[in-house]
C-alpha cells in the first residue's frame, strides 16, 4: 500500500507483493528439505513467471484513468502534509489508520473462509486423488484461503501422507501462500478490482498448470 501511495507502478508493487511469498528463499530451502527438490523447482519456475510475467501484464492491463491519477495525487499530498510534526504521533496515527482499515476486513474474511473450509478442502476419495477436477478445486481454494508464509509446506506434506496426489498437492503448494481473499481486501484501496481479479485468476491458472506438470512428471 505504501509503494502504491508513493506512485510506484502497479507492476512493480505487484512484483514486490507476490515475490515476497512466491520466491521467499528461506521457504524454498525449507521446502527442499521437507518435500523435495521437484516441488522447489516447480515453485521457482511458476514464481518467476508470476513475479516477472504476470506483474508485467498487470502493469499493462492497468490503465490509469483521470480519476485514479487524481486520487493518487490527493493521497500523496495528504501524506506530504502528514509528514510534519512529532514522529511518534505520526507513527501512532498511521498504525491506527491501518488497524481500522485492514483488521476488520481481514478478520471477517478469515472467519468466513474458516467456516466454509470443509467445502473448500473436502475429503477426496482415493480414485480422485490426482484428478483434474480436484486440481482445479484446490487451485481455486488455495488462491482464496489465507495461511502464513511457509504454512503450505506442512499442509502439503500431511495431505500427501493421507494419499493426495502430486497434482492437487502442487496446486496448493503454489496457490496457498501467494495471494488470498483477505490480502486482496487489504490492498483494495490501492489496486482496482479489475487488477485484483486478474492477479487471483492468474495465480489459480498457474497453480493448475503446475498441478498438471506435477501429475505428469513427479
Amino acid at each position: 500500500m505504501g509503494l502504491r501511495k508513493n506512485s510506484v507502478s502497479v507492476g512493480a508493487a505487484t512484483a514486490f507483493w507476490l515475490g515476497n511469498t512466491a520466491l521467499n528463499p528461506a521457504v524454498l530451502v525449507f521446502m527442499t528439505f521437507v518435500l523435495s527438490w521437484k516441488f522447489t523447482l516447480l515453485r521457482i519456475v511458476l514464481g518467476i513467471i508470476l513475479v516477472f510475467g504476470i506483474s508485467h501484464l498487470a502493469n499493462r492491463f492497468s490503465q490509469a484513468s483521470t480519476e485514479n491519477i487524481e486520487k493518487m495525487s490527493g493521497a500523496m499530498n495528504k501524506m506530504a502534509a502528514e509528514d510534519k510534526g512529532n514522529l511518534m504521533i505520526r507513527w501512532l496515527k498511521a498504525i491506527g489508520k491501518m488497524l481500522i482499515g485492514i483488521l476488520p476486513a481481514y478478520i471477517i474474511s478469515v472467519l468466513i473462509l474458516g467456516a466454509i473450509r470443509a467445502w473448500l478442502f473436502p475429503a477426496i476419495p482415493a480414485t480422485w486423488a490426482d484428478s483434474i477436477p480436484v486440481m482445479i478445486l484446490f487451485a481455486i481454494s488455495g488462491t482464496l484461503f489465507v495461511i502464513p508464509t511457509a504454512g503450505e509446506i506442512p499442509i502439503v506434506q500431511t495431505l500427501l501422507s493421507f494419499g493426495l496426489g502430486y497434482g492437487p498437492a502442487a496446486a496448493l503448494m503454489f496457490s496457498l501462500p501467494v495471494i488470498s481473499l483477505p490480502s486482496m481486501l487489504m490492498v483494495r484501496r490501492v489496486f482496482s478490482w479489475r487488477i485484483l481479479v486478474f492477479l487471483a485468476s492468474s495465480v489459480a491458472l498457474l497453480a493448475f498448470v503446475g498441478a498438471l506438470v506435477a501429475s505428469i512428471t513427479f
